[in-house]
């Protein structure tokens, strides 16, 4: 009775196994089936096959885009660069440092002010009398300031937005050497002041994070400047006639500007570290026929956390930029102890000699090398109230290396303070 059991299993087991084989093979005959079918409308219709190919690649792109395996991970979040560390933030100087986590946005407001003084041609300070020799007007001194006003936003992990506009005032303090009759222009002998004050130039930017890490990031800067800036601010020179006001009095460069860049910033215990390399790129010139130089500049700075609300950062940048090009030339010989002069200054400006070197384009290029000392202070969550998650920062800038195409007023010394707040929108 036993065997009859066992030997009835046997066909049982037996007969599952031939139908499970026999489903295995109907399967492959139809997968085979199914590819034959593909090759053929392959072959007839290719167009159709490289339509359907690129549109799972889209979507495939879209999938990895949304859903991809590089998505930070949850100990990334708590560590990226908009975490609650104060030293989460480059210093207050640097631009476009950090990316944000998606439904993110912070406001920030920074002041600048800077003073240039004296004259400098290539690292050589000249007096503003020897300068008095070639010009009728030199500057002697000048002080800017500026408010900006930025957003950002992060729609997505993966890309955050940028906005930055600025309120600008400058004020120019000139040295007359004489009266300057040639030319139909007159302008007074002495000391004398000019100003002006406006909107600058409107940068929109993507920040699009590359690598992520729990301590490290490296982050992609694709700008662009749209020329809200006037470039065409008039004032009085030391005489009666108002003019078109010298290249440093304006407002914007009057271009539309490409502006890259790259930031890498990473953090070990209670020390931070970062580089940025940046540049703006004018495109076009601009209507009074002009186009400002390429600007290329780098930082490199190193911060120190003492606390879950305090750090302080020391830094070193490098800038170099070149001189105007000008698409509109007026000729004319003067008697200033050189003789043959070709000019283009601004389009407004009625002489057709360079009463100044502010108004000469092929005396705007410079390098310059800084160092900076900030301070960077976040209020803690755990102290709640609305100042929990405020920011504020401050940094002093001191050149320590010029190399200006001359006569040029060197950089003093540029101070900035600034507010940043950031919040979750969802």
């Amino acid at each position: 009775m036993k065997r009859n059991v066992k030997s009835n299993q046997q066909v049982d087991s037996i007969e599952k196994r031939k139908k499970y084989e026999y489903n295995i093979l109907e399967s492959k005959v139809s997968e085979l089936n199914i590819t034959i079918k593909l090759k053929r409308t392959f072959m007839e219709t290719p167009q159709k096959a490289w339509i359907v190919c690129l549109l799972l690649l889209y979507g495939g792109t879209i999938g990895a885009f949304a859903n991809g395996t590089h998505a930070p991970t949850a100990e990334d979040s708590i560590n990226k660069i908009t975490s609650t560390r104060p030293d989460s933030h480059a210093p207050l100087g640097v631009m476009g440092d950090h990316a944000h986590g998606a439904g993110e946005l912070m406001f920030s407001y920074r002041f600048m002010g800077m003073t240039m003084d004296g004259l400098q041609d290539g690292t050589d300070a000249i007096s503003t009398e020897a300068a008095l020799h070639d010009y009728a007007m030199v500057p002697i001194t000048m002080q800017m300031q500026m408010q900006m006003f930025g957003a950002m936003f992060a729609p997505h992990d993966r890309i955050t937005l940028m906005a930055m506009t600025s309120y600008r005032r400058n004020l120019m303090e000139m040295e007359g050497a004489h009266l300057h009759g040639s030319g139909g222009h007159d302008h007074a002998v002495g000391h004398h002041e000019m100003e002006s004050a406006g909107l600058g130039d409107l940068r929109l930017s993507a920040l699009i994070p590359l690598h992520n890490t729990s301590n490290a990031d490296l982050i992609l800067n694709a700008g662009v400047s749209i020329p809200t800036g006037s470039i065409t601010v008039e004032g009085s020179q030391g005489g009666s006639e108002v003019t078109v006001l010298p290249y440093p009095m304006q407002l914007g460069s009057g271009s539309f500007e490409l502006r890259p860049g790259a930031t890498f910033a990473a953090t070990h215990g209670s020390w931070s570290y970062g580089l940025q390399a940046s540049g703006a790129i004018r495109v076009n010139k601009n209507s009074q026929n002009y186009r400002l130089a390429p600007t290329i500049g780098s930082t490199l700075w190193g911060t120190r956390r003492f606390n879950d609300w305090l750090s302080v950062s020391l830094r070193g940048s490098y800038e170099t930029w070149g001189n105007i090009t000008t698409f509109t030339e007026h000729t004319e010989t003067e008697s200033h102890e050189h003789t043959a002069h070709s000019h283009a200054a601004p389009a407004g400006i009625t002489q057709s000699i360079y009463m100044s070197s502010t108004m000469d384009p092929n005396l705007q290029g410079g390098t310059r090398g800084s160092v900076s000392a900030g301070m960077n202070l976040i209020f803690p969550d755990r102290l709640s109230g609305i100042l929990a998650g405020q920011r504020f920062a401050v940094e002093f800038q001191m050149p320590v290396y010029q190399n200006l195409d001359g006569p040029q007023m060197p950089l003093a010394w540029t101070l900035i303070a600034g507010w940043q707040y950031a919040f979750q929108v969802w």
